[in-house]
């Protein structure tokens, strides 16, 4: 007998996209197919990740940690179609406790910059000076969301050190232009709904704004990390194997 309790997107998840249910085809293997697909497959999962982050990010020094533990369950949802969410996030929010604190310093410093810049520049009335503060805030508000957001996708994918990990932000950050779109897309997309709507998007904030924004950033992610480090790094091991 079939079991109903999964709900909507479950029953959406298995007619469009699960092999012998309505399709022939395994499910789609990259792009927003395989997105629509993790989506429609998990999306109680999507619910219960939320929740995880925002518990584990009630001290605010752990925001850093609980965000590398929620972008290691969607990457991991994301490349192999399932996981155990509580085991995936906490073995990575145990692993990058520390480690991620200091690129969390320093995206809170660049947000709080950015904000300075983009006060002053609204403050005051010389018509140069404001353009040039306006500019300049949105350029490192722009900035600081890409690079942490790399890195921590990063830090939940590769096993670098932390040097390595914010050189390869860096230059993800400087040259993924289609990548870079998605995340500042997402993350705009998400800011203006839940204050356009606050506060009947308390609820979503609550049970899925930050893991439906993560699941977005990591599908867009994986795949130039998967070209540029990933895919190199392995061919490299088999050359040496052969």
């Amino acid at each position: 007998m079939r079991d109903h309790r999964g709900g909507f997107w479950e029953e959406l998840g298995a007619k469009h996209f699960a092999p012998g249910i309505g399709v022939a085809e395994p499910p789609p293997q990259g792009g927003w197919r395989r997105f629509f697909f993790v989506l429609g497959t998990h999306f109680w999962k999507l619910i219960s990740l939320n929740l995880l982050f925002l518990a584990f990010s009630i001290p605010l020094i752990t925001i850093p940690a609980a965000l590398c533990g929620m972008n290691r369950v969607h990457i991991t949802l994301y490349r192999n179609g399932n996981c155990f969410v509580w085991t995936e996030f906490y073995k990575e929010f145990r692993a990058n406790l520390w480690k991620a604190l200091p690129l969390g310093i320093f995206g809170g410093i660049g947000l709080f910059a950015s904000y300075y810049f983009l006060s002053y520049g609204t403050s005051i009335t010389s018509d140069g000076v404001e353009v040039l503060s306006t500019a300049l805030g949105i350029l490192l508000l722009a900035f600081t969301v890409l690079f942490t957001q790399y890195a921590f996708v990063f830090l939940a994918t590769l096993n670098l050190k932390l040097g390595q990990i914010a050189r390869n932000a860096l230059i993800f950050t400087m040259s993924e232009w289609r990548a870079n779109g998605i995340i500042l897309t997402s993350v705009i997309v998400t800011v203006l709904v839940l204050a356009s709507l606050f506060p009947y998007t308390l609820v979503l904030l609550f049970f899925v704004s930050f893991s439906l924004q993560q699941l977005v950033i990591c599908a867009a992610v994986n795949t130039p990390l998967q070209k540029r480090i990933i895919g190199p790094y392995e061919q490299s091991r088999l050359n040496k194997t052969d």
